[in-house]
């Protein structure tokens, strides 16, 4: 289809009433032949297409809105435009003396539209508009848009009646067809003028409704109209505010002289300060001589200018900063697309005076690949008004090859059409800070010891990998937990620096066993672990442990000292049941002391056994909190007998477990667990006042057996409390025993800990006059040298050696037992004595005392009182 278009001819020109030598001197100004340049010759088209039809508007505003909502200058009746879905902007290109107009994807207020828009092919946010660009909105829509001189133009293909003029005037009947706009915007609105908006069209000559809709109205900064007599014709609504005075049809104080300003200068624009009320405006003035009028934008300065003074005082005082910062300063200006950058920015970018230009693009190539989308993001963001500032922090690749780090920020100003304009600011060289940063980082996520990972980089590692296994198929991984086996021995004998370097090489050596995307890292103390990605099977979890058992074979030499470690290694499997890195690690940690009490430098790999029976320990020991607060700890009583005349000497006290489900608990189930956690101390306060009170009531009951004692266990984590000898009087006093009455037992893994303080320890309770007893001789590492210092009453014999007795290996450890306590002047018990075989031979090697179930099973409260009923007092 064909389309008519109509250019405005003389008939619309406005008459301009004013002195004809004023206008004379007005219409030679530079400023009227700049503008009338940019006028002539050069008409804006938009040729829109829906379905087989084709509207032509003329553009002549600054605006235009386009979208499917009434509201748009343009309406465009189609399901698939958003409400406001572009918008056209005319910019004016003072180099050239003409202006153009940029396309932008939805509205001024950065809300996009709903499927974009398409510049010839190409999707863009914004765009400068050239001749004959297509436009695409939808699929439906097609724009073409036309730079036109005349009827005889070319370019358009189509009929054009063109009259020669300085300033088009727009033209209501190019909105003719009515398939463009939605029906119900097709409304008439008549000015004074009596030119007709049409099919929802506004027209821009309708003075009312052009202030309705125009920045004056919306802007914060007073505007006031003049006729060319110096009349107020129009008052924006800040001004009326702000200016009570200023009426409509008369003059005033802030506009006088505005004719004499202007043709003073022989030009239509002009700036003067006034002051009104005690404040100070910037009062810009602009003829606009096809309208009549004079208009003046008034902008508060009285607190720019106080600033003005006090930094004109402080110019020197900031150059000498700025130069002291070390910085570098950019200014934008983007309505040219130029850039001004200081010898200081050029030079943080590693560039010489004239490798940098002017072009914004010679900034934004040199940003790293990584941090340009951010850049661009953070710079959007204020330009579009929904920042206060902009900064962002990036990084460029210098010719050397070296990284620099660099903190931009700026500032935009923008323009009373609320669009920025330029936008300044400052480049710091941040590229120590990063260093730090990335220092103080590493060192949180590293042990600063051995260099290796520390626990939270090892669980986010670990996270890494439970991850993998819901995105990946036949992904599998393993966590090794591994613990040094008798480090704390190494530590003690040879001191923490020596310890210290044992633990730099064994993660060197464990480096040596891993291939590179492995990761080991140490938790603490002599634990580290192992994160073994994306493996085959169990068995290469299984080999690469052995792997590192074997090379701790070859002993470690430190400061010229030969030492020998082994590892007990814990190993889990990663399985998608895992739901968090914890679970993985402490199935490991689990597997790993399984292996320790195994017989340690081995490997235990978890299983559902083992879960099983980590559950188990857990449901324990909060059951054994429990039995402490609910009283389930009973004690029960085994008689010691004096092997020569078969007298009882004695009792020891025992401890029982009775639980309301689980019945009667094997103290071999829950001694060591109380060890480990600790509670054994508070048990073992109350084992011993209960066990120093019950013989008490005996011997005040029994007066003939004055003279027996009660020999009570000592736990190391107990013995070991700073207090213990102190508690232990405490006890005696409270339940008025003597202390020959108690007797305490104590492991030989017990005084060897510490020797020299255990020492000073064991004589101080013998002071009170307890008897010490040292339980399970022979068991663990004795040394009898310290042995020989120790004030060591009674050695017992483990029953392990009395269930050997009967061959000859075992009889004689027995009695060399036996030997070596009597010359040390000590007394024997021998424990788990079960037949009279067993008794005889004690006696006839000199042990004075025996325990066993040829005497009496360990007995209840009751039972020992009938027990004692018994004997021949």
């Amino acid at each position: 289809m064909i389309c008519q278009v109509n250019f405005p001819n003389d008939d619309h020109t406005v008459p301009l009433i004013v002195d004809p030598q004023f206008r004379d001197s007005m219409t030679r100004s530079p400023e009227y032949e700049a503008f009338k340049k940019m006028q002539m010759g050069a008409y804006h088209l938009l040729s829109i297409q829906i379905g087989g039809s084709e509207q032509v508007i003329l553009l002549e505003s600054s605006t235009y809105s386009m979208g499917r909502h009434e509201a748009n200058s343009i309406v465009l009746n189609s399901s698939a435009i958003s409400r406001h879905h572009a918008t056209l902007l005319r910019l004016s290109d003072p180099k050239n003396k003409k202006y153009y107009f940029r396309i932008v994807d939805g509205d001024l207020n950065g809300k996009p539209s709903l499927n974009g828009i398409s510049v010839n092919g190409r999707r863009c946010s914004s765009h400068d508009l050239q001749n004959q660009d297509i436009i695409v909105l939808s699929e439906d829509i097609k724009i073409t848009y036309y730079q036109v001189s005349s009827s005889a133009d070319p370019i358009y293909p189509h009929s054009l009646q063109v009259c020669e003029l300085p300033i088009p005037i727009f033209k209501a009947d190019l909105f003719s067809n009515a398939a463009l706009y939605p029906k119900d915007t097709h409304q008439e609105l008549r000015s004074a003028d009596n030119n007709i908006t049409v099919d929802g069209a506004r027209n821009c000559h309708n003075s009312e409704l052009y202030r309705v809709y125009s920045f004056s109205e919306l802007t914060p900064y007073p505007i006031v109209e003049t006729d060319l007599n110096g009349l107020v014709t129009y008052i924006n609504p800040i001004a009326a505010v702000q200016f009570q005075e200023i009426s409509l049809g008369q003059k005033h104080l802030l506009l006088d002289g505005l004719l004499d300003l202007l043709h003073s200068g022989k030009r239509l624009l002009g700036v003067r300060e006034v002051e009104y009320n005690g404040c100070l405006y910037e009062q810009s003035i602009h003829c606009i001589l096809q309208s009549q009028l004079i208009r003046s934008y008034f902008v508060d300065i009285t607190q720019r200018k106080q600033l003005e003074q006090q930094l004109h005082q402080s110019e020197q005082r900031f150059v000498a900063a700025a130069k002291g910062a070390n910085d570098g300063l950019w200014d934008w200006d983007l309505l040219t697309n130029t850039i001004y950058f200081s010898p200081r920015w050029k030079i943080m970018m590693g560039c010489d005076e004239s490798e940098i230009g002017t072009n914004p693009d010679d900034w934004l190539n040199r940003i790293h690949p990584l941090d340009q989308e951010r850049f661009n993001q953070k710079l959007s963001t204020h330009l579009e008004g929904n920042s206060s500032h902009f900064e962002c922090e990036y990084r460029i690749c210098l010719k050397d090859g070296s990284i620099q780090w660099l903190r931009a920020r700026g500032l935009a100003i923008w323009n009373e059409n609320n669009q920025p304009e330029r936008i300044a600011g400052s480049q710091t060289d941040i590229t120590e800070y990063y260093k730090v940063k990335e220092q103080l980082t590493h060192e949180a996520l590293h042990d600063p010891m051995t260099g290796l990972p520390n626990r939270t980089l090892f669980m986010d590692r670990i996270g890494q990998a439970i991850k993998n296994f819901r995105r990946r198929e036949n992904y599998l991984c393993a966590v090794l937990f591994l613990d040094l086996d008798r480090f704390k021995l190494i530590n003690d004998s040879l001191g923490h620096i020596c310890g210290d370097q044992l633990l730099i090489e064994v993660s060197r050596r464990l480096r040596e066993c891993l291939r590179t995307e492995d990761t080991i890292a140490r938790l603490g103390g002599d634990e580290f672990v192992i994160l073994l990605d994306n493996i085959k099977n169990a068995d290469d979890s299984v080999n690469i442990a052995k792997k590192i058992l074997n090379t701790f074979r070859k002993s470690f030499v430190i400061d010229g000292q030969e030492i020998f470690s082994s590892a007990s290694i814990g190993i889990a499997l990663g399985a998608p049941e895992y739901d968090s890195p914890e679970g993985l690690l402490r199935d490991a940690d689990t597997a790993m002391y399984r292996a320790k009490h195994l017989g340690k430098n081995r490997y235990e790999l978890f299983g559902n056994s083992l879960r099983v029976h980590a559950i188990n320990q857990l449901n324990l020991e909060t059951d054994l909190q429990r039995a402490i607060e609910r009283q389930e700890f009973r004690l029960v009583y085994q008689p010691i007998v004096d092997l020569g005349n078969n007298q009882l000497v004695g009792f020891e006290a025992l401890l029982r477990w009775h639980h309301p489900e689980r019945g009667t608990v094997n103290p071999i189930d829950f001694i060591p667990l109380a060890e480990e956690t600790g509670l054994i101390v508070q048990i073992g306060w109350w084992v011993i006042r209960e066990a120093c009170l019950q013989m008490y009531n005996w011997i005040l009951k029994y007066p003939l057996l004055s003279k027996l004692s009660m020999s009570v266990n000592i736990s190391s984590k107990q013995f070991t409390q700073h207090d213990f000898v102190e508690q232990i009087n405490l006890v005696l006093q409270e339940v008025n025993l003597n202390a020959s009455n108690l007797n305490l037992e104590i492991t030989e893994g017990s005084v060897m800990q510490d020797p020299i303080s255990v020492a000073n320890k064991l004589r101080q309770i013998k002071e009170i006059g307890i008897d010490l007893m040292m339980d399970d001789f022979g068991t663990g590492y004795s040394s009898l040298n310290y042995l020989r210092t120790f004030p060591i009453d009674i050695l017992k014999i483990d029953r392990s050696f009395i269930n050997q007795m009967q061959h000859d290996a075992g009889l004689e450890i027995v009695k060399t037992i036996v030997n070596l306590a009597h010359n040390l002047r000590m007394q024997v018990v021998a424990e788990g004595v079960e037949n009279t075989s067993q008794a005889k031979c004690l006696k006839e090697l000199g042990c004075e005392y025996a325990q066993g179930h040829l005497f009496s099973q360990p007995l209840d409260r009751s039972k020992v009182e009938e027990f004692i009923s018994g004997l021949p007092l």
